[in-house]
């Protein structure tokens, strides 16, 4: 693996590179930059897999890179390395792709290895591999902003083997248990832990639908969790990713639903905010619209329209736990109309919108 470090500080590359014997692990530094301008220059004139790059530099900063690489080297790894434990930067870093964001102080030549090999394995090794064996998640993490930076936070690598083990078993119930205990730890609520703590597990679910062949959007759940985890509670966060967990099983326990079935439930996954029907989704994957409903009823247990409907309350959930306007949440779920949200809402969780936000907000408080 070809490696570029990017800091403007020549004792931080002179350190980094002294840190490991990076040709006795495979890996090879082809390049040291001291700026942004010096690495774009190296990123067009050599072959780099990945890199290693410093968050604040003079001029332009490692956001700026990122969002370089992400634009016109979208196959290139990157690394963010920072002194700063600042959730803009962690958030816009990671947005832009990045598989990490470590603090120098808390770096180390164990730490540094760990990652390197976690990003070979997504580089290299194929897609259906033993998910139990699978390297583990970085375990030297970020603690609150409000509390001395040198300690760290970790997801212990007992919850790892908890949560894999559970994630692994299909135990909803147990997986639901382990992501909340993970949260119950002191210093997981601060913003930047949020976001990387919410990463790694779904690093988790992506490594095991990728072993089950399960198809997941892995860059765009990604994408949403950074929407909204800055804001959001751990509780918030934790009943997203069940939601997303939820998901996973119910692709993998369906081995026996036809083609155009995986393609209509795609379908409504993709435009269930906008006003769909069974014939515009009959239509767009080229089956007869009678034969869908049939065969949709059958195989996944209820109509087509409930199914969309139960999608867009799941999500409604989610929205409304983080305190969006109910009409702006009955919008963005697909419901054009406020009295069939309030109906079908109800229908579906014995509850109003109103009354399940009063409940929400009731539960924040306590």
């Amino acid at each position: 693996m070809n490696i570029l470090v990017v800091d403007d500080e020549i004792l931080a590359i002179q350190y980094l590179t002294g840190l490991l014997e990076w040709e006795a692990y495979g890996y090879r530094i082809v390049a040291a930059a001291f700026s942004v301008a010096e690495a774009k220059k190296y990123l067009k004139d050599q072959e780099i897999d990945l890199v290693i790059f410093d968050v604040s530099m003079p001029e332009e900063s490692g956001v700026r890179l990122s969002e370089y690489i992400a634009k016109n080297h979208p196959d290139v790894k990157m690394l963010a390395i920072s002194s700063f434990d600042t959730y803009d930067y962690v958030r816009e870093i990671l947005k832009n792709g990045a598989f990490d964001y470590l603090l120098k102080h808390q770096l180390s030549a164990d730490l540094l290895l760990s990652v390197l090999q976690k990003i070979e394995s997504q580089m290299f090794i194929a897609p259906k591999r033993d998910f139990l064996s699978s390297p583990s998640i970085t375990i030297q993490r970020l603690r609150s902003e409000n509390k001395p930076t040198n300690i760290q936070l970790a997801i212990p690598l007992n919850l790892q083997s908890k949560l894999i083990t559970a994630i692994d078993s299909l135990d909803y119930e147990k997986v639901k248990a382990v992501v909340v205990q993970i949260y119950d730890q002191e210093g997981s609520d601060s913003t930047t832990s949020k976001l990387l703590i919410a990463k790694e597990i779904l690093d988790f679910f992506n490594r095991f639908a990728g072993h089950n062949s399960i198809e997941f959007e892995y860059d765009k759940e990604v994408s949403e969790l950074i929407r909204f985890t800055g804001e959001a509670g751990t509780e918030t966060i934790a009943a997203h990713l069940m939601l997303l967990f939820e998901k996973l099983i119910d692709l993998l326990e369906l081995p026996s639903s036809s083609h155009f079935v995986r393609k209509a439930r795609r379908y409504i996954e993709r435009f269930y905010t906008s006003d769909i029907s069974l014939q515009q989704c009959a239509r767009s994957i080229g089956v007869n619209k009678s034969y869908l409903s049939r065969i949709f009823h059958q195989e996944v247990g209820v109509t087509f329209s409930r199914y969309v409907n139960q999608l867009r309350v799941n999500h409604a959930k989610t929205e409304i736990m983080q305190g969006f306007p109910l009409k702006q949440v009955a919008l963005r779920c697909g419901f054009r109309n406020y009295n069939y949200f309030f109906k079908i809402f109800k229908d579906f969780e014995g509850i109003t919108p109103l009354g399940f936000a009063e409940q929400a907000k009731v539960k924040k408080i306590e």
